[in-house]
């Protein structure tokens, strides 16, 4: 089945799509994944043996029961003693891909659907391989499940004008799910209608057309096309409680009979012409969903309001000097921060679990409370930030030599590079807090045995690489700033040779790959002021943003998509999209950073928008979550959760300081 726009591959053994590829793309690049089953609807109702009553219910599995294909068209059918799906496949007169699924009660009662029982397979080809083939043959996909509002932006990961929309035109979709998501692998997307009733013999449609797109920008100026297509435009989807919630409604439709509709109670808006204008003071703190119901049509928006920052921070910190430092003099973890269990009220620690350990990203408490006691002075904190340095100088790092461990007790048996990056960065803060200068000597020590174990290859999230040069700077030893210049610049010019194939580190290509890659060559722009690097900074900066959505909602608007963490860092230890993960944050500091040796302002208000979004993992008990697992489902655990640990979410406050300082 082709035209001149698009090429599409079934399995006419089970009826699912098996390539999707645009004609003019020299890459030929497949936006589904091969044997993943595209179309293939799921179908998950069974009912387990009852042990009381000794009865066992469950549902027939779908089955193809009928395909048919010819250059234009393809039609398969499949049916169980429940439903019949009727799939339906063709190309529209513009030339876009359209599929229509027709869900069909078979039963002689009414057929209610449950939520996530049912969905449809759209596997797009969202997998991390290695960088060169990630740019050309893979995409990031952006998911809108927005009720009559649904859409997916799929954008090549490389910059390309080649890029893969779709627009729900009929029915709902209520969520998503994933299957079989990994390291590497963000999984299979099943798409969840939103509930529907059905009378014996009545039908339900799922529709929605694909489209080439040039980008971001050109996605949403196709899909206002649609009548179903609602765009909703805020400048924040994060806000303080002292500032109002604004956002603007736009679709093709007049939008007849608009309501907005929060908390239960109708939203007076504004007309003019940008569209219709909201602008409400909130009464809480927390999420807040505007449901958005107009022509027929329903959707939403959610916008989440954070405490004060100052107040935020305060009870963030004292959450931290309170429940998460291990005081025992007798044992080698007294004054560390350690993960803490938000449900069970207790303190976490694995010393075989690397990532549950003291050290490694726990550094984001003792570098949080650093830098905000530049500009606070509490005792109290003050003295379980000295203990804690004293725990990192007396088991994480070695004076001599400059080595940072894995592991207390100077652990050797595991080498990380991402681990001395942090501690300088934390000794710089120490020494900006105390302007004691053995601070900066540790810092040269460190670097000195960084690079000569091959720093300078690797993309670490930790350095700071301005801040450090002019910390050294303000305490007069412009020798040692020279020294430091100069390691950083030739790190920096390794990343520039590497251009865009960035090399593997624990994932195969990710956003905190890319993201030290534009934060540092953008640092050295500014500290250089050679126009070289802004150029080269701006490379990956677009390939960063790439990783963007701009959905309605504070879980997903210009946060990177990230799908790992949890699983390691998290309580619940579950793969699957975090929106947010605190690591949300380097997106933005390298937004910031960009923005500061270029003057694009754009940047500078991707940013704020970007590490906003992160506030929701912090509560106003003063807690953190690592993560909030969105999907509906992954696998056949439930999502949409805050993960209970809190165990590395502060680094994006401490950024969050940081990018606004400078």
């Amino acid at each position: 089945m082709k035209n001149k726009f698009f090429e599409i591959e079934f399995n006419k053994e089970n009826g699912a799509v098996t390539s999707i590829i645009n004609p003019a793309d020299e890459h030929k690049m497949n936006w589904c994944i091969e044997n993943a089953g595209w179309g293939l609807i799921y179908y998950n109702n069974t009912f387990y043996i009852d042990p009381l009553y000794k009865r066992e219910n469950s549902v027939e599995a779908v089955e193809m029961t009928e395909f048919y294909e010819d250059e234009s068209c393809c039609r398969a059918e499949f049916a169980n003693d429940t439903l019949k799906i009727t799939t339906e496949r063709f190309f529209t007169d513009n030339g876009c891909y359209n599929e229509r699924y027709t869900i069909k009660n078979l039963r002689e009662t009414d057929f209610f659907l449950e939520q996530g029982t049912l969905g449809i397979n759209v596997p797009f080809n969202d997998i991390y391989t290695y960088a060169d083939d990630c740019m050309v043959n893979r995409c990031n996909t952006h998911i809108w499940c927005g009720e009559n509002t649904t859409y997916i932006n799929a954008l090549k990961m490389g910059e390309s004008e080649i890029n893969l929309g779709l627009v729900l035109t009929k029915g709902a979709i209520k969520n998503y799910s994933v299957k079989n998501c990994k390291t590497n692998h963000r999984g299979e997307f099943i798409l969840n209608p939103s509930h529907f009733e059905l009378l014996s013999g009545e039908e339900y449609v799922i529709e929605w057309q694909m489209f080439w797109h040039k980008g971001k920008d050109d996605f949403v100026s196709k899909a206002y096309k649609y009548p179903t297509f609602v765009n909703i435009e805020a400048s924040q989807f994060t806000v303080y409680e002292n500032e109002n919630i604004e956002f603007t409604v736009k679709s093709k439709n007049s939008l007849a009979n608009l309501k907005i509709i929060c908390d239960g109670q109708e939203i007076d808006y504004s007309i003019n012409e940008n569209g219709y204008c909201v602008s409400v003071a909130p009464k809480r703190v927390g999420e807040h969903k505007f449901n958005i119901i107009a022509d027929g049509i329903s959707t939403y928006a959610e916008f989440f309001v954070a405490e004060e920052l100052e107040t935020l921070l305060r009870k963030r910190i004292n959450f931290i000097i309170e429940k998460q430092q291990y005081c025992r003099e007798d044992s080698p973890l007294n004054g560390s921060f350690l993960i803490y269990d938000n449900k069970e009220k207790e303190l976490v620690f694995d010393s075989v679990f690397r990532d549950h350990n003291a050290c490694r990203e726990r550094t984001g408490m003792g570098l949080l409370i650093a830098k905000y006691l530049q500009t606070h002075d509490n005792p109290k904190m003050r003295k379980a930030l000295d203990k804690y340095v004293a725990f990192v100088i007396r088991e994480v790092f070695d004076t001599e030599t400059g080595e940072v461990f894995d592991g207390v007790r100077k652990n050797v048996k595991f080498k990380r590079l991402y681990n001395a990056p942090w501690i300088t960065t934390l000794f710089t803060e120490m020494y900006l807090l105390t302007k004691d200068k053995t601070y900066l000597k540790y810092v040269i020590k460190v670097l000195e045995h960084y690079y000569s174990v091959g720093g300078e290859r690797f993309y670490p999230n930790g350095l700071s690489m301005r801040r450090t040069i002019e910390a050294f700077e303000k305490a007069g030893l412009l020798e040692d700033a020279k020294r430091v210049k100069k390691w950083y610049v030739a790190h920096s010019d390794n990343i520039v040779a590497n251009g865009l194939s960035y090399p593997k580190h624990e994932v195969n290509y990710e956003q905190t790959i890319v993201s030290p890659a534009a934060t540092f060559i953008s640092e050295i722009a500014f500290v250089t002021g050679e126009e070289k690097y802004k150029t080269e900074a701006f490379k990956h900066i677009r390939i960063l943003e790439r990783f963007n959505g701009g959905q309605p909602s504070f879980h997903l608007n210009e946060l990177p998509i990230r799908f790992w963490d949890d699983r390691w860092f998290g309580k619940e230890r579950l793969f699957g999209d975090t929106f947010p993960h605190y690591w949300s944050c380097l997106t933005a500091r390298a937004f910031k950073a960009y923005y500061n040796c270029s003057a694009d302002s754009r940047y500078k208000k991707l940013a704020e928008r970007c590490i906003r979004n992160c506030l929701c993992l912090f509560n106003d008990k003063g807690e953190g979550s690592c993560a909030y697992v969105y999907p509906f489902k992954s696998g056949d655990i439930k999502g949409g959760f805050y993960d209970e640990w809190a165990n590395d979410q502060d680094f994006a406050l401490y950024f969050y300081l940081v990018t606004n300082e400078i």
